[in-house]
């Protein structure tokens, strides 16, 4: 029998002051140092340094838009869970921040 896709995954956003994002996710785009990298659902494990400055991109189950957050160095660990670790983190817009 044939595994099933996930179609969703969960990803945190955190800097060391806060916890900016938690919650499931369809798709990831990240500024990485050498430049955008994209992750799905079922994506091999990795680890990815983030840019100096840049944007993280995230679409969840049934939205039609990306949320952007502005981020300031760190990584992005890959694996069943998406995590975002960065210096600082701000949404890129108000109506991102919901």
């Amino acid at each position: 029998m044939a595994k099933e896709e996930k179609k969703s995954v969960r990803l945190q956003i955190m800097t060391p002051q806060e916890l900016l994002f938690s919650g499931e996710v369809e798709s990831l785009v990240v500024s990485a140092f050498d430049g955008e990298e994209g992750f799905l659902p079922g994506h091999v494990w990795c680890n990815t340094l983030l840019a100096e400055r840049g944007q993280v991109k995230f679409r969840e189950p049934g939205a039609g838009a990306y949320r952007i957050a502005d981020i300031k160095r760190g990584f992005v660990d890959i694996k069943d869970d998406f995590l975002v670790f960065t210096e600082d983190a701000k949404w890129h817009t108000e109506a991102d921040a919901k």
